[in-house]
């Protein structure tokens, strides 16, 4: 997705499956940030999108040394895609089972660079990696519950209506209690991620 887009803030309406902090449920997803962080942000991406790719590659580095290490900013990511085919996608699946392993942001990169590759090719170059251990990565592969929870992650990006990958939900509660949101689609800069960040830090 291209384009590039941001909506007004305002207030965000409930979901039964998400946080009082976020639009989804943040429990058993890959989480880089501080809990008491003012400010979370759910990155919905898939590893087949090129501009998901350059966002991690480019922006997403000064980003996180930024915002994220300093307790600003806390980052979820959901894995998903507008292809209800990519729900049976191995790298998917290879994703939830680095996360299992506490793994992910250790091989998110490689996951990126071989997104293209046939399923065989693809648990063969992920398995190499010396951040997983290969047999609980096989054993995880052939496990039921991995399917249901891409099978959440895909049905809950439906419910989210998002139009592409990567967006962006940033979320901060406020003093009286109620959340107040912004979205960031598509491709964007370095400085308009600081921007957005930086005018909801401000915000009462």
């Amino acid at each position: 997705m291209a384009a590039a887009e941001i909506t007004g803030t305002a207030p965000a309406a409930g979901h039964a499956d998400s946080s009082p902090r976020s639009p989804i449920e943040l429990r058993d997803r890959p989480v880089l940030g501080v809990d008491t962080a003012p400010i979370v942000v759910v990155e919905v991406a898939s590893f087949k999108c090129t501009h998901c790719r350059a966002f991690h590659e480019k922006i997403f580095p000064t980003l996180r040394a930024q915002y994220i290490t300093p307790g600003k900013v806390q980052w979820v990511v959901l894995n998903a895609s507008d292809e209800n085919a990519d729900e049976f996608t191995k790298i998917f699946a290879l994703a939830r089972c680095a996360h299992r392993q506490g793994r992910y942001w250790e091989i998110l990169d490689g996951l990126f660079s071989v997104a293209h590759r046939g399923p065989g090719k693809l648990e063969e170059l992920i398995s190499r990696s010396p951040h997983l251990d290969r047999d609980e990565l096989a054993i995880c592969l052939r496990d039921h519950p991995v399917r249901t929870a891409l099978a959440g992650d895909f049905a809950h990006y439906a419910r989210l209506k998002i139009r592409g990958t990567p967006t962006f939900l940033i979320s901060k509660s406020g003093a009286n209690g109620r959340r107040t949101a912004t979205t960031i689609a598509g491709a964007q800069t370095l400085e308009y991620f600081q921007r957005v960040l930086d005018e909801m830090l401000k915000a009462p």
